[in-house]
């Protein structure tokens, strides 16, 4: 009767040092909610030293350009495209007619193996990309005389289930004698996730041409320790717990064979 107490107290004892080392697991690894940072970047050299150093990595990039402001398929306007700086060449492309100051709705969905990037109505798929995602780069880009924004900005993942996602108020360049380039960075992110927002390009005087007008949100990933899904702390509980019964298991072997 004695063993059988012994046994039981021993496997209550595992089970409590389970749970203690999930719960510290758990509190030194906390989720954490999507944080926003305004760069104060005024070109794009920063932005490609990260790259350079390895301190962000693309997993990939959705894009609006002015192009040639036409269905012309000589131009592209929409695209999505992978790493560009290892020269990953463009997944699918489109042709698109912005107009001068009109306000387009879009919305960038990543489930973690499919982006899909509507805007005006029209939707570009792709599954070339697949895994998670910590981080997001949105960058506007204009020319002399021209403004391009993204406003009404809405950004929602995985860990925002019950809620209705963060507000971001506008990310824009405005390029008045010289060229403005502007970037707000996303980190603490999660797979999957969908931004939503409205995008518009306006100029005076001749119409900027190609990447001269543009925006891109560059998804990727940083350096850095990402918290376990709930399905992985699961899965670490369960094996540290089987692992103690284990070696319990061969200790009282070897006890009953000496």
């Amino acid at each position: 009767m004695l063993s059988v107490s012994k046994s039981i107290n021993q496997h209550k004892s595992i089970f409590i040092l389970g749970l203690i080392t999930l719960g510290s697991f758990v509190a030194t690894n906390p989720a954490k909610a999507a944080t926003f940072e305004y760069k104060s970047w005024t070109t794009d050299a920063p932005f490609i030293e990260m790259l350079n150093k390895g301190d962000f990595k693309e997993l990939f990039v959705a894009e609006g350009r002015i192009g040639n402001n036409s269905l012309n398929m000589g131009e592209r306007e929409l695209k999505i495209n992978g790493d560009v700086q290892q020269g990953a060449p463009v997944s699918i492309q489109d042709d698109f007619v912005w107009g001068n100051g009109n306000l387009w709705d879009f919305t960038l969905e990543y489930t973690g193996s499919k982006v899909n990037y509507t805007l005006g109505g029209k939707l570009l798929s792709s599954m070339d990309f697949n895994g998670s995602a910590s981080d997001i780069f949105l960058r506007t880009a204009a020319t002399t005389n021209s403004t391009m924004t993204l406003s009404n900005l809405l950004f929602d993942d995985q860990q925002m289930k019950n809620a209705q996602g963060q507000i971001i108020s506008s990310v824009s360049s405005v390029g008045t004698s010289t060229r403005d380039i502007d970037y707000l960075q996303i980190s603490d992110i999660t797979s999957p996730f969908t931004i939503t927002g409205k995008a518009a390009m306006s100029w005076t005087g001749a119409q900027p041409m190609r990447s001269n007008l543009a925006f891109q949100i560059k998804v990727g990933n940083s350096p850095k320790t990402s918290v376990p899904e709930p399905g992985t702390l699961s899965a670490i509980f369960v094996i540290g717990i089987t692992s103690a019964v284990a070696s319990k298991r061969k200790k009282v072997a070897k006890i009953g064979l000496s």
